[in-house]
């Protein structure tokens, strides 16, 4: 075993989280947001088919055949009307597959900037689909912590070049966070946990060209499938891998990220004092690329102020809210709020770079508008907050394509660190007034993270009031997870 690859099994093996809350708080708020972006995913028609493939798939034992167009799933029919998705007997592989591809299918799960990626849909979906009845939430959480640490450290080691150069690292990082969540949840220890983690680094992958299409959370699914895959493998036979997946001189590190790293690398930033923490976690109120949502709430304070600016409430002849009423609506949709006939140009400013992650400018589909930062300032600017449906629909008009035209991007903020993010938005009217803003905070950010408030009102654009209290009470009052699990299940969220 290298001495990198010795350095963190050591910190897979001895990390105790027992004294830090900080970390464990976060943990579980991660969860229940992964939660909130799994469940309206389940809804969509890719997520469905790929729940049926792995249903039809997991039957050719049992003679059902792979029918694509059946409604047996493992045995189980789906009742007509039922848009749950109901999987009995699959394999843990196959559980990691779709928990991973579903809770990244929207774009509605979290980020971290030195990962510049997505921590959540890999390590919890992997975490799920090798749970044990007897697990309880301390050793669940500690290992998705030691699996975000371990991520978020990689991230920050071999970043931004990494993310330049093309590769997603949800996929290229997350196969190896879930091996070692894995590892830690199951207790492996030294050369075991050392194969581990070598299998999964051999299956790294996931280039950032599938952006907009469906194979972006796939990356996710299937870097939760490998992680899985690799465990059981080691475990129900007697292979041999490689125990120096990390050497300094010919390991993943030299490979993919083209850099050399030290065993001292490793331990100078092993929870000091977390990835979960500093830079922490960007979680989202909507569903498209976190690298815009800068962007989206610096329109959206713009577009409000100019909506009860006065000179367009004297042309438009109506009473402008108070100040109250201000805060309040600011993220609401407001009918005819348009503000395209007023408005002659819109720039966002960037530092240089920072934009990468949005490559699309003039979107065609709406899964293409989740990474363009045009199509989501013209929602902001036409309706006075993001549309969610607007991701959904399959061709964007070539009308609102005219209106993005107006908005041009320019990289004249100063260079940033990778684990900070700030975006300023000019709006110029027809009549020369202008109007700016910029945010670096926004809502969801690490230093302005979202509430529990927050969570459960994201939990409900899938699940009622009712239904979210039963789930927070369980959540909340369960030593072990299995007993969350079953309550989840009931609750119609968890499926396979």
């Amino acid at each position: 075993m290298d001495s990198v690859t010795q350095t963190i099994v050591n910190y897979i093996e001895q990390t105790d989280v027992t004294n830090r809350e900080d970390l464990l708080s976060v943990a579980r708020i991660a969860f229940l947001d992964y939660l909130a972006s799994l469940a309206p995913a389940e809804n969509e028609q890719a997520v469905q088919e790929l729940a049926r493939f792995i249903g039809a798939k997991s039957s050719i034992s049992s003679d059902v055949g792979l029918d694509m167009n059946s409604s047996v799933l493992s045995g189980k029919v789906i009742s007509e009307g039922n848009t749950g998705l109901a999987i009995e007997n699959v394999s843990k592989a196959d559980k990691a597959l779709y928990y991973g591809f579903a809770s990244h299918y929207l774009d509605f799960d979290d980020a971290q900037a030195n990962l510049a990626g997505h921590f959540s849909t890999v390590l919890y979906s992997a975490l799920l689909a090798v749970l044990e009845p007897h697990d309880t939430w301390h050793d669940f959480l500690r290992a998705y912590i030691i699996g975000a640490e371990l991520e978020g450290i990689i991230g920050s080691l071999i970043n931004p070049a990494h993310r330049t150069q093309g590769w997603h690292s949800t996929g290229t990082v997350g196969v190896i966070g879930a091996a070692a969540a894995i590892g830690a949840l199951r207790g492996l220890h030294g050369e075991s946990l050392a194969q581990l983690l070598s299998l999964a680094a051999t299956q790294s992958a996931g280039m950032f060209f599938q952006s907009g299409t469906d194979g972006k959370p796939l990356h996710a699914g299937l870097a939760a499938c490998n992680g899985v895959w690799a465990y059981e493998l080691l475990q129900h036979t007697s292979l041999k891998t490689s125990t120096k997946p990390f050497d300094p001189e010919r390991g993943w590190f030299k490979i993919i990220g083209k850099t050399t790293v030290t065993s001292n690398d490793i331990a100078s930033r092993w929870l000091a004092p977390g990835q979960l923490i500093d830079p922490g976690l960007w979680m989202k109120v909507h569903p498209y690329c976190s690298a815009a949502i800068c962007g989206a709430e610096a329109a959206e304070i713009v577009a409000h102020r100019l909506y009860t600016s006065s000179s367009y409430v004297s042309k438009h002849n109506y009473l402008s809210p108070d100040t109250e009423e201000q805060d309040q609506c600011r993220l609401c949709t407001i009918p005819d709020f348009s503000l395209w006939d007023e408005i002659d140009r819109v720039t966002v400013h960037f530092p240089p770079g920072a934009d990468a992650a949005l490559r699309y400018t003039s979107p065609t589909t709406g899964r293409e508008g989740q990474f363009s930062i045009e199509y989501i300032v013209y929602q902001v600017l036409a309706y006075g907050a993001v549309q969610d449906e607007l991701f959904k629909i399959d061709i964007i008009d070539s009308s609102i394509r005219d209106y993005m035209s107006r908005i041009e991007r320019v990289y004249d903020l100063p260079k940033v660190s990778q684990t900070e993010r700030i975006t300023k938005v000019t709006v110029i009217l027809k009549n020369g007034d202008t109007f700016t803003e910029t945010v670096n905070n926004p809502k969801g950010s690490p230093n302005n993270p979202l509430t529990m408030e927050d969570i459960r009102i994201k939990l409900g654009l899938t699940l009622k009031a009712d239904q979210i209290d039963r789930i927070i009470e369980a959540f909340t009052h369960t030593d072990e997870v299995e007993p969350f699990l079953q309550t989840l299940r009931k609750e119609g969220v968890l499926h396979v």
